[in-house]
């Protein structure tokens, strides 16, 4: 990936938190999966206070995370948008646990960035692909 801006970086990192916290509680195991996953996808690496601190962003605003990432999305490169949604699903992927909520918030993630049916079925495939 290209070297990202720190909104968009912000955006990456809080649409892997809230994947992880569609559970509950991100716990210590999911921030060391986040830390991880971060750098494999951006190239930088993030603290884990920086993912305790991550919602703090849009929730200040009363916002949902796809609340944001719908008025964000007309500012973000289609690069960053598909980034986002990779990293959310590797995190989604990596609990092993795939609940209800946490497909219905993926999807959301999906609206909200204005990507295709036909497009997250590439992104989807392309991180299976990498995680196995």
């Amino acid at each position: 990936m290209t070297p990202i801006e720190s909104r968009e970086r912000t955006c990456i990192l809080q649409a892997m938190v809230s994947m992880a916290a569609s559970d509950g509680e991100v716990d210590a195991r999911e921030v060391a999966t986040i830390r991880k996953l971060f750098i494999q996808i951006t190239g930088e690496a993030v603290s884990a206070d920086e993912i305790t601190r991550a919602p703090s962003g849009y929730r200040a605003r009363g916002l949902t995370f796809a609340g944001k990432l719908a008025r964000e999305r007309h500012r973000l490169s289609r690069e960053v948008r598909e980034t986002i949604l990779r990293g959310a699903y590797m995190v989604l992927l990596a609990d092993g646990r795939v609940g209800a909520r946490a497909r219905n918030r993926l999807i959301e993630f999906v609206h909200a960035l204005n990507i295709s049916e036909i497009h997250r079925g590439v992104i989807f495939e392309d991180v299976e692909r990498t995680l196995h």
